[in-house]
């Protein structure tokens, strides 16, 4: 009865009752009372009952502050404690203390009066009271034990990563830090375009090209990878990349391809990464005029604050563009549910930019109109053939992009600083749903290198994934970097394997997938030593 009320309460509610405990502590008072030990000289005493009182509230506590922790904190997570414990005391440690005390305090109060009575109920003196109170907070504490991992506290206290599960023995052996080779830019420094077409893939291209269409829906596009370098293309077929582990979405392909690593942890709280150094960290450090825009809120707030923490100098997002562009604000809200700026206007700001940056510079943007499930239709651009077929809208979205991604890229050409101007296109990750590309077996994110000062070894047959990217990007605008390697990532115009070549896919998700946890650690020793 004793655990029972105990569980009941911390369990559930603290302030409800279920009839099968009212019915048993009823018992057990109506049993004392008819035995009468109640009325034994001695039976109560004020110093003891306060002592039980007070020794058993402490337990109680205790108990239920263990409970609170053990559902309110990753305890089972060494490392995120321990990076969580050098925060900053601030406001919200504050509110969790308050949250803390709120809650557990009218709990134990709640039990603590009714265990006392049951410790009266259940014992004649006040050593066998005490002896329980005891072992039930030694069973509290083997309790709180037995549920968090002790060993990995210890070896990180210890500073023994080597010893714990968070360390990562393939983080270790295949990690470059760009800090620990020569990375050497080009006397005549090259600008970077690069371009993310959300969705992209080369499933929407035909099946002649290596597609699942029977018509092509981004034939510009497609003519784009057959005149560039495309790396992994086949004959006819156009290439791309591999989703890996850590880069199925927006963000996520971002930071993959701008640090060589897979997204796997909460980038805020993960100081290693804003320490890594970066592509765009690199380009800074060159004297580079950093531009990045977005014409979707789809975390805006976390790409401004990866792009602010790696050197971006200029920043803007939707409700940048709609007043600098005089949009209808009205229009993007009925027709898109959302401040979401259609791929043409975007295209139209990247040019307004680029008439503004000098040299060396580097501009960074997002399209959105091919977003699943079926596209953000803007029947300005191009018409759907069906407007009440979500598959058409699909269609025409992406026939949309491939245009007016064409037309951008010819109107760079008459610019001065075109033809020093390195531009790479990329699918930002697969397509996240199944319209039109449902049971396609070879799936890929489109990968284009436009104007690139260095030729690749081989672009055909080439298996690599978005860390590969970071790496790639650099050669392109003629950097050269000592081995080849970058972050997890492989330079695919050198001929040194990928990660994804050299031991598989399948390998390289479950390696990757190990990794939040050394990248926690690293951040906790990162700031124990106070870098």
């Amino acid at each position: 009865m004793f655990f029972f009320a105990e569980h009941y309460f911390f369990e559930i509610t603290p302030l409800s009752a279920s009839p099968t405990f009212i019915l048993s502590f009823l018992s057990l008072i109506a049993i004392n009372w008819w035995t009468k030990d109640f009325q034994k000289k001695g039976y109560f005493k004020i110093s003891q009952i306060l002592l039980v009182i007070l020794l058993l509230f402490f337990a109680v506590h205790f108990r239920a502050g263990v409970y609170w922790a053990l559902n309110t904190f990753p305890l089972k997570d060494a490392n995120v404690v321990m990076l969580t414990l050098q925060e900053p005391f601030d406001d919200f440690a504050y509110s969790m203390i308050k949250r803390y005390l709120s809650t557990t305090i009218p709990q134990a109060l709640i039990i603590t009066a009714v265990l006392t009575i049951f410790l009266y109920a259940l014992f004649s003196n006040t050593k066998k009271r005490l002896i329980f109170i005891g072992a039930y907070f030694a069973a509290t504490i083997a309790l709180f034990v037995s549920d968090i991992p002790v060993s990995e506290y210890i070896h990180i206290l210890k500073n023994e990563p080597e010893k714990s599960a968070s360390y990562s023995k393939f983080f270790v052996e295949n990690y470059i830090n760009p800090d620990s080779v020569k990375i050497t830019a080009p006397e005549q420094k090259r600008n970077l375009i690069l371009i993310y077409l959300e969705s992209m893939e080369t499933t929407f291209s035909d099946k002649e090209h290596g597609g699942n269409q029977d018509t092509n829906l981004i034939p510009e596009i497609t003519q784009l990878a057959q005149q560039n370098i495309n790396f992994g293309k086949n004959k006819n077929h156009i290439g791309g990349g591999i989703d890996s582990y850590g880069s199925g979405a927006t963000f996520a392909a971002m930071l993959s391809r701008s640090l060589g690593i897979p997204f796997v942890v909460n980038y805020d709280k993960t100081p290693i990464l804003h320490h890594y150094k970066s592509l765009y960290k690199i380009l800074n450090e060159n004297g580079y005029r950093q531009i990045f825009f977005q014409g979707n809120p789809g975390c805006f707030k976390e790409f401004r604050n990866l792009v602010t923490d790696h050197k971006m100098d200029e920043i803007y997002g939707p409700d940048d563009l709609i007043e600098r562009m005089n949009l209808g604000i009205e229009d993007y809200m009925v027709k898109q549910g959302g401040k979401n700026v259609q791929d043409k206007e975007s295209f139209k700001f990247a040019k307004q930019i680029l008439d503004t940056l000098s040299e060396p510079f580097s501009l960074t943007f997002f399209t959105i109109d091919t977003h699943s499930p079926h596209g953000l239709y803007d029947p300005d651009c191009i018409k759907a053939k069906d407007e009440n077929n979500k598959d058409e809208l699909l269609k025409a979205s992406a026939r949309c992009v491939s245009r007016e991604l064409n037309k951008f890229l010819d109107s760079l050409k008459s610019k001065s600083f075109y033809k020093n101007t390195s531009i790479a296109i990329f699918g930002d990750h697969l397509f996240m749903g199944t319209r039109l590309v449902k049971d396609f077996p070879n799936r890929k994110w489109i990968d284009i290198f436009i104007n690139s000062s260095k030729k690749p070894n081989s672009e055909e047959n080439r298996a690599f994934s978005d860390i590969d990217m970071f790496p790639t990007i650099l050669s392109s605008m003629n950097f050269d970097i000592e081995g080849d390697r970058l972050g997890f990532g492989t330079d695919l115009f050198s001929d040194q394997k990928t990660l994804v070549e050299s031991i598989g896919l399948n390998n390289l998700n479950a390696e990757l997938g190990k990794t939040a946890s050394h990248l926690v650690h690293e951040s906790y020793l990162l700031r124990k030593n106070g870098e």
